[in-house]
């Protein structure tokens, strides 16, 4: 009698797990149709039909939007918005900032700025160690002036350094190519360059240089107001240097003065006159 009970019992479990299980699928099989009906409408219903661009730039919006490879009837949802983005980047080397936005029910929109050149490189030819053998050296360099902004993404090359752009001579580019950054053969002078061009743009200089020398890393020059020739030395305390220039320029030397300014020193600055004064 008891093992009646027990095996009543049994039956009557199996029968509540057999009925709870049947929802539990119902709800999984539910999930499925209701993502499968989702990714078909996004497929059917969300297709590219414009790509607008917002931004002040030297390019047209067809231009951005051949170079992101977007077309008409691609899916709205679906595509590789990272992989345009890139594609425009290395179509347009001028871009800053690339962004794209997702218009409900059909556009696309990109908005962009631009890099503003900050100065001119002169790749210098120089000579390296082979990296195919190491008793033997290569030359390297020599491909001409290059355009870059203040982060040193090259631009493109030019003839004639533009008018209000400094000038930046003793460097040597490895393998320079248009819309990369600068990479120079002397690894020493990878922060210098751009500190020297970052500090004098915070500190509204910049437009005011005109050649920068960096044959020496350590003493590195620069002509400033057409009337000056700057000596800074390294860029080390650098933000100190240029308050010294700016105070001896500004408030110490007279309106005619030409002449050198010292102030690779930081515990003092030094000012020698031209030679013809």
């Amino acid at each position: 009698m008891a093992k009646q009970r027990r095996q009543s019992k049994s039956r009557r479990r199996r029968r509540r797990s057999t009925r709870g299980g049947a929802p539990a699928v119902l709800v999984l099989l539910c999930i499925v149709v209701a993502v499968a009906a989702i990714l078909t409408a996004m497929t059917i219903f969300f297709k590219v039909r414009s790509i607008t661009l917002t931004g002040e730039t030297r390019y047209s919006a067809q231009e951005v939007a051949e170079a992101s490879g977007l077309k008409e009837g691609d899916n709205l949802i679906l595509f590789n918005k990272f992989r345009a983005i890139g594609s425009v980047f290395d179509a347009c080397p001028y871009l800053h900032t690339v962004q794209m936005r997702r218009r409900l029910p059909d556009t696309v929109e990109i908005i962009v700025t631009e890099c503003v050149p900050a100065g001119v490189i002169e790749d210098q030819f120089a000579s390296v160690p082979d990296p195919k053998n190491k008793d033997k050296t290569i030359r390297i360099g020599g491909t001409g002036k290059w355009l870059i902004d203040i982060e040193g993404k090259l631009l493109e090359q030019v003839h004639e350094v533009p008018e209000g752009l400094c000038y930046l001579r003793g460097l040597t580019l490895k393998e320079p190519k248009i819309g990369k950054y600068a990479n120079f053969s002397d690894e020493d002078l990878q922060k210098p360059v751009f500190l020297l061009l970052n500090t004098a743009k915070d500190n509204d200089i910049l437009p005011d240089i005109g050649e920068i020398d960096f044959s020496e890393p350590y003493n590195i020059r620069f002509t400033y107001t057409d009337r000056f020739t700057v000596a800074i030395g390294s860029t080390e305390e650098l933000e100190k240097k240029i308050r010294y220039l700016r105070l001896i320029t500004e408030e110490k030397l007279g309106a005619n003065v030409t002449g050198l300014i010292d102030v690779s020193d930081t515990q003092k600055a030094r000012f020698v006159p031209a030679a013809n004064e």
